[in-house]
């Protein structure tokens, strides 16, 4: 009943509009209107929609009660393009629903709208997954409506400091919100940012977020280009997302189709024929895709309009949304050279899409430097050169050769070096696992050799098989991607339709995600792998060399990596039998095996070395702590203080890597002695014995005090100072001291644990508490005496018991190691 009510009253209100004088005025908007909302103040704006070729358009929205009327025709400029009309009266805070209904009939949302609802899809949102969405205004739209606010709340950004990894150091983690983890929101990603962290990576690739056909899409049938999709949570939380990776390092890449849009793009429904096919006149697509690999409606990127449109959503998300920069999916669609269903003419050199692809480029470069733009290419050498040695980045697959190496039928890794291809920069991004190939880790497994017992399709052997895959593609010199769970050996099929079947049409179906696998000892030592290779390729000089030389073409693989300051060699038997190789060490001596920290001493350069099956090694120059890959562990994901009575508290942590620190309280009681003008002080090697820097406090009980913070397990020295410099620091009894290398004692106190007693009120220059026990010789140092008057040991007058009284007045202090040390610029009579 409610839905045949509202057929009635949309075709009353259109009937309506047959009723009306559907002349719009001719008048230009003014200047700087652009497509989409532009807000003038709070409770104005002007709404401008391009629309060459209709009569008339009507604005309706939350603001005209969706009216149809003389005031909701919008005005129509001089040449006819652009329809516009100024809206008033807003409140700015509030979301205002609007769309546009062309010549009485046709209801589009606006394409410049960033944020949209959807009367098919929304109910399907999960009220966690966007708070507070504004609702479908049913009733009075069938289609997509724009939602804009004039005073939205500013995000508050705290990444005015980080700085994008260079494009040769980039370890990229391509990851699908949806198959992420199990609640399918940009939080899933926030709450794993300790773990992508720990691992090592510095980008996340998302794949496409922009409004897309749907809810459950991989997000590359996309509708309207400036608004999130809602399904995946709220663009402030999209935002929080990126914020809090950058403040960790790690850049966010956005996954982009500028190639194709479906069919509730506006700008597709505003020009199509009663079939669905793009309409001659449409501005902004062709009529018959480009090249055989088209999907969706095709982009014509030879219209200026179309340039116009790509540009400004390239802009929105670098500004808006402080993205990094993009993966151009299918960038070998971005041409008007016809191919029709010919591969290999697609696949031709085509310097019409190079000119198209650097028009972006260089206005992305010029308005946004550094953005990284990596191409979804896939095309002949020839043409990824010229792109690659202008600035692109692009995707280097190497799934074959990898999948048949780690499988053990051999395979050529060297293709996946940029060097290799002849080009100027390290702008190869290799991978052999993305969203879009099988499982590595069900191929390893599924498929793997067998030779002499040594089977690869034994999980444990083929958890090592990848980590040594892992470790050449990482190791080698340029950017690289992994794959979501890739690293936890994700071993599900792609074509798994959740019932048990498997088949191609369920490629594109959800996957569960599979984090419990960080419970299986041999996923995780490949994790802790993986992570020791990302540390190695983000840290050490170098792996960051673009000196290097690689030999990845036959059974026993070799990387030669070389810097003015360190040297690597990576050795690995991709075999199942056995093998040897000459490592080549450019230089005889002292080497170091990474992984497991042992020492190496090469003396013949000449010497091979035997590998077993699937066995790698990572050898360099330099000394480096040992990662831990003890499979029987947890990793160290944020490690920090656990104890909540430590000062540095952390609660976030998950493991205590034995950095807490406690307040422990010095004191000691000066007694009779008048105290220093200048303060009495503590010095000692927790603060780098600096006599005047760390005070105490006097107390209501008359003695002095301060809390200094310490890590327990050490043994820490120190003395007190009545004052704030040398000369004035107390004297040391022999009984409760330790030698300090000048003749006299220190005090000593060994912080053994959190719960050792801190260390007693002691009296000045004494062991114990001022009158306190025995004050005679067995507290006071060799050559000195208790002096009741002083409440201190002091030196004797006699010369001959006192030799260290050099001064001779009787009291032993820092005046005698001065006077001694000025004696060692005289000269000396020979008897």
């Amino acid at each position: 009943m409610l839905i045949k009510r509202q057929i009635i009253t949309i075709a009353a209100v259109l009937t309506a509009v047959m009723n009306l004088a559907q002349s719009p005025l001719i008048l230009d908007p003014p200047a700087g209107i652009i497509d989409g909302v532009n807000v003038l103040s709070p409770t104005s704006v002007i709404i401008q929609v391009r629309a060459p070729f209709k009569d008339f358009v009507h604005l309706r929205g939350d603001f005209n009660g969706f009216a149809i009327n003389d005031a909701s025709l919008m005005n129509v400029s001089q040449d006819g393009t652009r329809h516009w009309l100024e809206v008033n009266g807003l409140n700015g805070y509030q979301y205002w629903r609007y769309h546009f209904l062309i010549e009485g009939s046709l209801e589009v949302g606006d394409p410049y709208a960033e944020l949209v609802l959807d009367p098919w899809n929304d109910g399907y949102i999960p009220e966690d997954h966007f708070p507070n969405m504004p609702g479908f205004p049913f009733g009075q739209a069938n289609w997509q409506n724009g939602v804009f606010r004039t005073a939205p709340p500013v995000f508050a950004w705290t990444d005015e400091d980080f700085v994008r990894p260079t494009q040769d150091k980039l370890i990229i983690y391509e990851l699908l919100i949806r198959d992420f983890d199990e609640s399918q929101t940009y939080q899933d990603v926030l709450d794993k940012l300790d773990y992508l962290e720990w691992l090592g990576i510095n980008a996340i690739e998302l794949m496409p977020v922009s409004e897309f056909d749907g809810n459950l899409s991989w997000g590359y049938n996309p509708s309207f280009r400036l608004a999130p999709d809602k399904y995946y949570g709220t663009g402030t939380l999209l935002k929080s997302l990126i914020n809090a990776a950058h403040e960790r390092g790690i850049a966010v890449i956005m996954d982009i189709v500028p190639n194709h849009s479906f069919g509730l793009d506006p700008m597709v429904r505003m020009y199509q024929n009663p079939n669905g096919a793009v309409a001659s006149n449409n501005p902004w697509f062709n009529e018959v895709a480009m090249h055989p690999f088209s999907t969706g409606y095709d982009f014509n990127h030879g219209d200026p309009w179309t340039v116009e449109h790509w540009k400004r959503i390239f802009d929105h998300w670098l500004d808006e949304y402080h993205i990094d920069g993009y993966r151009i999916d299918l960038s070998k669609g971005l041409t008007q050279t016809y191919s029709g269903s010919d591969v290999g003419q697609w696949n031709q050199y085509d310097q019409s899409r190079i000119d198209i692809l650097f028009e972006y480029g260089n206005h992305i470069w010029s308005e946004h430097p550094g953005t990284y733009l990596i191409l979804e290419h896939l095309g002949n050498n020839e043409e990824e050169s010229a792109l690659a040695n202008g600035g692109f980045m692009l995707w280097g697959k190497m799934t074959d050769a990898y999948t048949q190496a780690t499988m053990g039928y051999g395979g050529d890794l060297n293709w996946g070096v940029w060097s290799n291809r002849n080009w100027n920069w390290p702008n190869l991004v290799t991978y052999f696992e993305s969203h879009d190939e099988q499982r590595f880790a069900y191929e390893v497994q599924a498929y793997g050799a067998s030779s002499n017992g040594y089977n690869i399709q034994d999980f444990e052997t083929a958890m090592e098989r990848i980590a040594l895959a892992h470790a050449f593609l990482i190791c080698a010199p340029g950017p690289k991607m992994i794959w979501q769970q890739g690293e936890l050996g994700y071993d599900l099929n792609l074509f798994d339709c959740g019932d048990g079947t498997i088949n191609e049409s369920c490629k594109l179906d959800e996957k569960p995600s599979l984090w419990e696998y960080l419970e299986v000892p041999e996923r995780r030592g490949l994790v802790k792998h993986i992570s020791a290779f990302t540390n190695l390729k983000t840290t050490q000089p170098v792996f960051m060399s673009w000196d290097f030389n690689v030999d990845m073409a036959n059974a026993v693989k070799r990387i030669h990596l070389y810097s003015p300051t360190q040297n690597a060699i990576v050795l690995g038997n991709f075999a199942t039998e056995g093998m040897s190789i000459v490592p080549d060490f450019p230089f005889a001596g002292t080497w170091h095996d990474y992984l497991t920290g042992e020492e190496i001493e090469v003396s013949d350069l000449s010497d091979a070395w035997n590998l077993s099956p699937g066995e790698f090694r990572i050898l360099l120059d330099t000394p480096l702590p040992a990662p831990d890959l003890d499979p029987n562990t947890p990793l160290q994901l944020h490690p920090g203080c656990m104890d909540s009575m430590a000062v540095n508290y952390d609660l976030e942590a998950t493991t205590d890597d034995g950095s807490c620190s406690y307040l422990v309280s010095f004191s000691v009681d000066l007694g009779s002695i008048e105290p220093s003008t200048a303060g009495v002080h503590i010095t000692g090697d927790f603060q780098g014995w600096n006599p005047g820097s760390t005070p105490l406090t006097l107390t209501e009980e008359g003695t002095w005090e301060v809390p200094v913070v310490l890590t327990p397990g050490q043994t820490f020295t120190y003395k007190f100072i009545n004052g704030n410099d040398w000369g004035f620091d107390e004297g040391v009894p022999e009984a409760c001291g330790v030698p300090n290398g000048l003749g006299g004692f220190n005090r000593s106190w060994n912080f053994e644990t959190s719960t050792t007693p801190h260390p007693n009120l002691v009296c000045w220059s004494s062991c114990e508490a001022c009158g306190n026990g025995d004050t005679g010789a067995a507290y006071c140092g060799p050559g000195t005496v208790w002096d009741d008057d002083q409440q201190l040991c002091i030196g004797t007058s006699d010369g001959d018991t006192c030799p260290e009284d050099v001064t001779g007045d009787g009291i032993v202090t820092i005046e005698d190691l001065l006077a001694l040390l000025s004696a060692f610029s005289e000269s000396c009579s020979s008897l």
